[in-house]
């Protein structure tokens, strides 16, 4: 399974780049990636063009998955379908890395799960009260192909998470009351006031 920790987005709520943010003295896309290592997968950033040479300097060139331009999305599905594209037969764990209070059982309860119902699904997340948390799930490489080959043949009218996960078959697994505290992801600097 590869990981993969989502920093490219553009960060235009925060007003900088939230991977490179600190908190407890790491960046937050570390603290992601250092979530991800517990559980013996190995990790690599997801980063566009402009944050390419400043992650290398961090984290190295060979820890970084750039954006592939040339596929028609943005966004978070344009992540996910560059490393598919990179690593097309690995199943995928997809964890954002503004979800600064995620604890680790949570990834490990996600793999638990997925391991458990081999290949019944293609993809399994977390449901938060109704909504699904696609941000933070693992994506059978399966489901991936298909969502690329959507792209291929018709294009993607809209590059929404949600509506991609339309597309597949979804396991999802209910977050306990105790738990919803860890899918609050930070994304302006007055939602920093609180941690």
């Amino acid at each position: 399974m590869l990981g993969i920790v989502l920093c490219g987005g553009q960060s235009l709520r925060m007003g900088m780049d939230k991977g490179l943010m600190t908190y407890g003295g790491q960046f937050w896309a570390a603290l992601a990636m250092q979530k991800l290592h517990e559980l013996g997968i190995q990790p690599k950033c997801s980063v566009n063009a402009i944050q390419q040479v400043t992650y290398t300097g961090h984290f190295g060139a060979e820890n970084l998955l750039p954006d592939l331009d040339a596929l028609a999305v943005k966004g978070p599905l344009l992540g996910l379908l560059s490393a598919h594209v990179a690593y097309p037969q690995s199943d995928v764990l997809l964890l954002a890395c503004d979800l600064l209070l995620l604890e680790k059982k949570l990834l490990g309860q996600l793999m638990d799960v997925s391991l458990r119902n081999e290949d019944a699904f293609d993809a399994y997340l977390f449901n938060n009260e109704g909504q699904q948390e696609p941000l933070c799930g693992i994506y059978r490489a399966g489901g991936l192909k298909k969502i690329l080959s959507l792209l291929r043949e018709n294009g993607i009218a809209k590059y929404s998470m949600k509506l991609m996960l339309n597309q597949l078959q979804v396991c999802e697994i209910p977050l306990s009351t105790d738990d919803l505290h860890c899918f609050r992801n930070f994304n302006s600097p007055e939602e920093l006031r609180c941690l």
